[in-house]
């Protein structure tokens, strides 16, 4: 009654295979380097613009103490 294993077959609906396509797709990451390549990018960006701003900053400070160390006209 029972059949031997090696004649034995399986087979799948197209549900299944669907779902085993989703799975693939999403456990492989599609895109996903790229993306965080571009985040890495703009993070390198917001460095730099927060160390621009710094030296701004610093840059305002320094013409506001001058301008406080100024005599004043009369």
């Amino acid at each position: 009654m029972t059949e031997e294993p090696s004649s034995q077959r399986a087979t799948l609906g197209c549900g299944t295979l669907i779902l085993i396509a989703l799975i693939v797709m999403l456990f492989s990451r599609p895109g996903v380097d790229e993306l965080e390549k571009e985040v890495k990018g703009l993070r390198t960006d917001i460095v730099n613009l927060n160390a621009k701003v710094e030296g701004q900053t610093q840059a305002i400070e320094s013409l506001e103490k001058a301008i406080k160390q100024r005599p004043v006209a009369k």
